[in-house]
């Protein structure tokens, strides 16, 4: 058995929620597909010395390890300098350290038109792979070359231990399906013009592994892995020419997708002007597809505003959101779980809507009269 296969958890790049109406989570992120042998070798379109940002020929054979620890090394220095030599050495290593990152040069990797760019500097690190005619849609597998080491020595390979992320790609109709469930360690990064969706895979667990004890300066090494993986979709969405188009799947997103590509109706709209309306024959289309671009995250210490809000409520599932009509709260939305003790949990998120799109207290009340007024269900009305 692996002596030390996990060290300790890596902040998540997701924003983590609650899915209490949906079951047991479920991904389908290609964890457990098994490692490339050996490195992929960059395309011969592409090799490493033409690259783009290329450095001097001296800088591009430095062995990545160096690499970083050249890197970390200046930082260290800064630290630990004397205090009245700290403000200007600070200064000149901080700088040095920038002037390294940014002179950084890569590799890339290609599949098909597309590419995947890796820092030289962690290319020694890594072990990627172009997955070729993938039935799932994987583009790229990226994994430690390090841990992929320890977990062919041990023979576990099939774990996918090492696994840092994979990019994807879907369509249309198979992610409106991802989308009415949890997607955890399923993040859309972006699309084109066709219609394909790209998707960036990553594990919800820790899969650093080495034979022996795992030692500090593995987990900054693999802290910085993950680190790079996060800035990953930014620089392909730019090396690629795709269409940023980054979707949230919180609980509110997945109770929208059932309604929009499930048919769901089990849910009312009510305010205190008109009381509570069940949907009927009323059709959501018109007022989900305003949500388009629309994507929601945790309000921090934001507080939630006082006064009348447009409610949504799943009753089966005890749960509602409040749409604000406070001017400066409209788009902010407040989940509300209850319980059968009478106990309740309350969490605001914020939503990020495009410039020029409706308020999503807009949205939501737009879509509350429709109900109202053009053949909903009546439940308690006044």
């Amino acid at each position: 058995m692996m002596k030390n296969r996990i060290a300790a958890m890596i902040p998540a790049v997701l924003l983590a929620m609650s899915l209490a109406a949906c079951g047991s989570a479920s991904s389908n992120a290609p964890a457990g597909n098994p490692p490339a042998e050996e490195q992929q070798t960059p395309s011969a379109e592409t090799p490493a010395e033409e690259a783009v940002g290329g450095t001097s020929e001296a800088a591009a054979e430095a062995p990545a390890e160096e690499a970083v620890g050249g890197t970390l090394a200046a930082a260290e220095a800064a630290t630990e300098a004397p205090a009245e030599e700290a403000v200007g050495e600070t200064s000149v290593a901080a700088e040095a350290a920038t002037a390294a990152v940014a002179a950084e040069d890569v590799v890339q990797y290609t599949n098909k038109e597309y590419v995947l760019s890796v820092p030289t500097a962690y290319n020694d690190l890594l072990n990627v792979k172009a997955a070729e005619d993938n039935e799932d849609g994987i583009l790229f597998e990226v994994y430690e070359q390090a841990s992929l080491d320890a977990a062919k020595a041990e023979g576990e390979e099939e774990y996918g231990l090492g696994w840092l992320f994979s990019i994807g790609t879907t369509n249309e109709e198979t992610l409106h399906e991802k989308q009415c469930d949890d997607m955890s360690g399923e993040d859309v990064i972006a699309r084109n013009e066709d219609g394909t969706y790209f998707i960036q895979y990553h594990p919800t667990d820790v899969r650093i592994a080495r034979e022996s004890d795992i030692t500090d300066e593995d987990m900054e090494v693999w802290s910085k892995l993950n680190e790079w993986a996060s800035t990953v979709p930014e620089t392909f969405v730019n090396d690629n020419g795709l269409i940023l188009d980054k979707l949230s799947n919180t609980n509110l997103d997945i109770y929208l997708a059932r309604i929009a590509y499930q048919g769901f109706t089990g849910y009312t709209l009510s305010s205190l002007e008109h009381g509570v309306w069940g949907p009927a024959a009323v059709d959501p289309a018109p007022h989900l597809e305003k949500f388009k671009g629309v994507s929601f995250e945790n309000a921090g210490d934001i507080e939630a505003p006082d006064g009348e809000y447009v409610v949504f409520t799943v009753p089966d599932e005890k749960v509602r959101y409040d749409f604000f009509f406070d001017p400066d709260g409209q788009n902010l939305v407040r989940e509300v779980h209850e319980f059968e003790d009478g106990d309740s949990y309350e969490v605001l998120f914020k939503a990020n809507v495009p410039e020029g799109s409706p308020t999503i207290n807009e949205i939501m009340n737009e879509w509350y009269l429709d109900v109202v007024n053009n053949g909903g269900e009546a439940i308690d009305a006044h």
